[in-house]
């Protein structure tokens, strides 16, 4: 029995190095609760993995998804304000844009303007200058004007550079000024005179010997230069005072059929789309009415 215990503590003492030895190499340390192997610090249980894991987690592609998200809600909560400041400007120019458009009530004067209008007419430059606005004579519009004397007016000049021109006479080839609208009429109306004839007491004579005289296309007047009366359509440049010597009166076909202003009025200015003043006792007088 005493030989036996040498040999039973011998074999313990073999069996507790074994033991050591397989501790040693082959149990992990214990991990505290703050994720650091007990006797060696900054290492995380990260770091504590399995080769074979590790591995295999460098073969698996990491998924950003987490990341980007949060990544996207911190860049989303930076451009946020940036995007109400500007939504903010945006508004503020709308509604500075929109009182600047929005049109402003028009006032008398304004409102006469606009009427002016019937193809060739214009707005007074100086409103106060011109005060007077004539009537609305068809084609050939209306205009502004002030009253001067002798039964004279004056027209404003922006109008009149619009709408009124010289044109040369066939024939006489003389320049007057018309309006532009009733150019082709007086050009018209000239031609026919220019190449027509008239028989005369049994004679052919040409349309142009029977013009003695010729007075004024545009002239700025009241009817028979009487402020009282209403505005000559001398004012449009649309009319022309022809022989005004001895015809400022009434010419009765009947008894005169050799007149002269009575032949041109057949031959010329009627076929030209021109009215004869002879029904009102003016008989030197040829117009375009509206």
């Amino acid at each position: 029995m005493n030989r036996k215990i040498p040999v039973i503590i011998l074999v313990l003492l073999i069996l507790l190095i074994a033991f050591l030895s397989y501790r040693s190499h082959y149990i992990r340390p214990p991990i505290d609760i703050n994720d650091k192997i007990v006797g060696q610090t900054n290492l995380k249980t990260e770091d504590i993995i399995r080769p074979e894991k590790a591995k295999t987690e460098e073969l698996i592609p990491k998924d950003d998804s987490k990341a980007w998200t949060s990544n996207s809600q911190n860049i989303g909560e930076e451009v946020q304000p940036v995007a109400k400041e500007a939504i903010e400007s945006q508004e503020k120019t709308a509604a500075v844009l929109s009182e600047k458009t929005t049109p402003e009530p028009k006032n008398e004067t304004t409102a006469k303007a606009v009427e002016v209008s019937r193809g060739a007419a214009s707005i007074a430059a100086e409103p106060s200058k011109y005060p007077e606005l004539s009537k609305n004579n068809g084609v050939y519009g209306q205009f502004y004007y002030r009253e001067t004397s002798g039964g004279r007016i004056e027209i404003d000049p922006a109008w009149v550079a619009q709408n009124i021109v010289t044109i040369t006479l066939p024939g006489l080839n003389q320049k007057v000024q018309v309006h532009k609208e009733a150019a082709d009429n007086f050009i018209q109306a000239f031609n026919y005179i220019r190449t027509g004839t008239a028989f005369i007491n049994g004679k052919e004579v040409p349309l142009l010997s029977l013009i003695r005289s010729m007075n004024g296309t545009w002239v700025a007047r009241h009817v028979n230069w009487n402020p009282q009366n209403g505005l000559s359509n001398h004012s449009w440049g649309t009319a022309m005072d022809i022989n005004a010597g001895d015809h400022f009166r009434y010419v009765d076909p009947n008894r005169e059929p050799s007149d002269p202003n009575l032949i041109l009025w057949e031959k010329a200015f009627k076929p030209a789309g021109f009215s004869w003043g002879n029904s009102y006792a003016d008989s030197m007088h040829f117009e375009l009415l509206e």
